[in-house]
């Protein structure tokens, strides 16, 4: 066994534990929806041509202790792909634990002494590489935790925006790709006044008359489905059948979700709800991002997106400065959706950093459009 020390002070042998262990990491939802697209530079050539230039600066993580990667101001950097990124100390304490496992599967396991079973032996070299996962998961991930929060905030809403940031309070990100909305009449969540099939009906129609576009993906999250399910609406028109050994009982006033996808298609002929429930995991309260400190809907409340499938654009990424020129003084890894670790160990100090130069590009936006359900003024009405 290389002691993890070792590991991270060689690039080959760093980049190899990575690959080893990030199995085991969180797994990113946006690979599933984006298609990765490599860029020569950061120069967002790709957006260009969706919605013109756009003012963009670097930003790293809200929560991040990271200072902002070195760019021009943002009045100055146009159409630049944003840089994201994360610093993460490991400290000594847990280094010596660390260190303490290794040794004592080296002076023990690997001596052969009989005294210490092969399962025991199994259980410090889990116990070892959970550590390891526990501790390179949130650097490697928060970047494309990042890119996930963005990527369903497109859908849903077709923006991609950071309203604040730690490290750069007073520079917003904010894109508008310019998705064709409609609202409601009545917001979902007055359950006894909302017809939210009525709406979503009316949001196909008015899609393809006005878009010329025939979506085959109507997409909500959770929350958004439990307002349809619990509106007066709903229930006076769903009328449920439950087989017993008796046979049918006849429900009304309770419908499901399967009850709604089936009124959609064979009452109004319009596709069934695709559920999206993915969740965003913010880390980093109080500077600490080892666990989640708050964790929210990815897809937006109150929204409703159509769509043509559910590839909705590029992942725009580009070489990060490091994986240019790097520093003589780390050693670095890449992992998962291009994300630069690097690794520095100095005077009794060890430390990680991320970095991640992209965005997921919503270059599907001529091909969607969104219905706003907890407003009655955002973008055209329905009726």
């Amino acid at each position: 066994m290389t002691p993890f020390i070792d590991l991270v002070r060689d690039s080959g042998k760093f980049q190899a534990m990575i690959t080893a262990i990030e199995p085991l990491m969180t797994q990113p939802q946006y690979t599933k929806y984006f298609t990765p697209t490599f860029n020569e530079t950061k120069d967002w050539k790709g957006i260009e041509k969706v919605v013109g230039r756009v003012p963009v600066a670097s930003y790293v993580s809200e929560h991040s202790g990271k200072s902002i990667v070195k760019t021009g101001t943002i009045g100055q950097v146009y159409g630049d792909l944003p840089t994201w990124g994360d610093l993460y100390p490991i400290t000594s304490d847990e280094l010596i634990e660390l260190q303490r496992i290794e040794n004592y599967l080296k002076q023990k396991g690997m001596s052969g002494n009989s005294a210490i079973s092969q399962m025991q032996i199994d259980q410090l070299e889990d116990q070892r590489t959970d550590m390891l996962r526990r501790k390179f998961d949130p650097i490697a991930r928060m970047p494309t935790a990042t890119m996930d929060m963005l990527a369903f905030e497109e859908w849903s809403n077709g923006t991609a925006s950071i309203i604040n940031t730690k490290n750069a309070p007073k520079s917003g990100f904010d894109v508008d790709f310019e998705v064709k909305k409609y609202h409601v009449s009545t917001v979902w969540s007055d359950k006894n006044n909302a017809t939210a099939l009525a709406d979503l009906d009316a949001f196909v129609y008015r899609v393809w008359k006005d878009l010329g576009i025939r979506i085959d993906t109507i997409a909500l999250n959770p929350d958004e489905m439990r307002k349809i399910l619990l509106q007066k609406s709903s229930a006076d028109i769903i009328t449920s059948y439950t087989t017993t050994s008796k046979g049918q009982i006849k429900t009304t006033g309770r419908p499901s979700q399967e009850d709604v996808n089936i009124t959609l298609q064979g009452q109004y002929r319009i596709p069934a709800i695709t559920l999206i429930d993915a969740v965003v995991d913010i880390r980093g309260e109080g500077g600490d991002i080892s666990t989640v400190s708050e964790s929210r809907n990815a897809f937006l409340d109150g929204r409703v997106a159509a769509t043509v499938g559910t590839q909705l654009g590029d992942y725009m990424y580009t070489l990060t400065p490091e994986q240019r020129l790097p520093d003589k003084d780390y050693t670095y890894a890449t992992a998962q959706g291009n994300v630069l670790l690097s690794a520095l160990s100095k005077k009794g100090e060890f430390s990680i950093e991320s970095e991640l130069c992209a965005l997921p590009v919503l270059t599907g936006r001529k091909r969607m459009a969104i219905l706003v359900t907890d407003d009655t003024t955002t973008g055209d009405s329905l009726y």
